[in-house]
């Protein structure tokens, strides 16, 4: 994937989202984004200062993406528990093919940071879940202690794909879709 005189500050984030989808956020480098895209080692610098500038704006469009994946699947289906479970599924696989979910959106070295644009795409994520949950739970508090329910099962099914342990990526979805159901039936009665 060459670079020819268009926006180098694109193609390197987008050489950057093909490299953790081929290993993960451990894999995302300045210097192979930079080889991908035809351009010399000091290039991106000239965009990205350093490397965090870099995974952040690659956090940021893996979380815009993940965002239009999950409200499609959640707008598609009017009832708010099937939304969210549309969700879930919608998340499982984007996760687990494109090894950009929460992982990436909150890393550990990200942490501390105050990037707006990257802080709107991870609330915009959260809002697809938490708006529902609200509808369904009718509890402001409770909406929010399953936010990240929400994320562990959701991440915990795409990981289990990613390893092995679902042979079929629609199974991991599936399973994720049946815990929320699951988790949001049973804040639905508590509350």
């Amino acid at each position: 994937m060459g670079y020819h005189h268009g926006d180098l500050r694109a193609a390197l984030i987008d050489a950057g989202t093909a490299l953790i989808a081929e290993g993960g956020l451990p894999a995302l480098s300045v210097a192979e984004a930079a080889r991908r895209t035809g351009v010399s080692a000091a290039a991106p610098y000239r965009h990205f200062p350093n490397r965090q500038d870099f995974v952040i704006a690659v956090a940021a469009k893996a979380a815009r993406e993940l965002d239009a994946a999950m409200r499609e699947a959640a707008d598609a289906v009017d009832d708010p528990v099937e939304a969210i479970a549309a969700a879930a599924a919608a998340y499982v696989e984007f996760a687990a093919t494109r090894r950009a979910g929460f992982d990436v959106i909150y890393a550990p070295e990200l942490r501390g940071v105050h990037d707006e644009e990257l802080r709107d795409a991870g609330r915009s994520v959260s809002d697809i879940v938490l708006l529902r949950a609200i509808e369904v739970t009718g509890d402001h508090r409770t909406a929010v202690d399953l936010i990240p329910q929400f994320m562990a099962v959701t991440q915990g099914a795409a990981s289990m794909y990613q390893i092995g342990f679902f042979g079929d990526l629609g199974a991991a979805a599936a399973l994720a879709g049946r815990t929320i159901r699951s988790l949001l039936g049973a804040a639905a009665q508590t509350s």
